[in-house]
């Protein structure tokens, strides 16, 4: 089986090469840091649009790196891709058509650009173990670091923004919008500083993370999966969440089994190493 080759840029002017599977990105083309793809699918259609970021370091919950030596410093070690606004509903009734699922009945999101929610843990992951065996790629959840640092997109502000809420900005309670407490299209509002859309309000994201208060997560990007796996991370507020509740670093959780109707997901592909 042959195999691609591509180039990612690192810190400096160092190039990463990565090798990427037949069919992952058009042969002869180099990815950079900022740029965007999508994998066709062999239903037809593409898969999520994705923006590769960076590798780089941040302190999780704000600050800058090396102000305080008690700051909890999380290391991106390698070049990762994220879908630029959360899975929409239209790509969602996709998987459950393709994978001929029994809920496609019952699946109540009629607009294929409002973000899919209602959707459970398990549901996410079963979506994301569709995608990757569709594109031959490795996606799944974001862990709760990598979220922050794609969102945070190099701001050390409470918002990507700023510090104040503001009107207008994101799709929030009491944010100066007309949505009234229900999903907005995705990318309505403006991108953070790396091309992400709705990382404040609209949906809560999944993350790939088990809650555990009692322990720091792991420093390297990677997913914390100890601790009670019952529970999963949530990231990012909702449109039914106050200003407070959609900030960088607020951070909450729910049952891996629990529909909620405000909670929906933002996937990762890794790259091969």
């Amino acid at each position: 089986m042959a195999f691609r080759k591509y180039l990612f840029g690192c810190f400096g002017t160092t190039l990463l090469a990565l090798t990427l599977s037949p069919g992952a990105i058009a042969a002869g083309e180099t990815y950079l840091p900022g740029d965007t793809f999508s994998h066709d699918l062999p239903g037809g259609g593409k898969g999520p649009e994705m923006v590769v970021v960076r590798e780089g370091k941040y302190v999780m919950g704000g600050g800058r790196v090396g102000d305080d030596p008690e700051d909890l410093v999380i290391e991106i070690a390698h070049p990762f891709a994220i879908s630029t606004t959360e899975v929409t509903a239209g790509m969602y009734r996709q998987f459950l058509k393709m994978s001929q699922s029994g809920e496609l009945g019952s699946f109540a999101i009629t607009e294929d650009d409002l973000p899919v929610s209602g959707i459970s843990w398990d549901k996410a992951e079963a979506f994301v173990g569709w995608l990757s065996h569709q594109t031959g790629q490795h996606y799944r959840l974001p862990s709760s670091t990598q979220w922050e640092y794609a969102a945070r997109a190099g701001s050390h502000k409470t918002y990507s923004w700023g510090d104040e809420p503001g009107k207008g900005n994101a799709n929030c309670l009491d944010c100066g919008v007309s949505f009234q407490g229900k999903s907005a299209p995705v990318a309505s509002f403006k991108p953070n500083a790396w091309g992400l859309y709705d990382v404040h309000g609209n949906v809560w994201e999944w993350t790939k993370d088990c809650m555990d208060p009692n322990s720091k997560p792991p420093l390297n990007g990677m997913p914390q999966l100890f601790g009670n796996c019952d529970s999963r991370e949530l990231r990012g507020g909702s449109a039914k969440s106050d200003a407070w509740s959609i900030r960088f670093n607020a951070r909450a959780s729910a049952m891996r089994q629990a529909h909620s109707s405000d909670v929906g997901m933002r996937v990762v592909m890794e790259f091969p190493r």
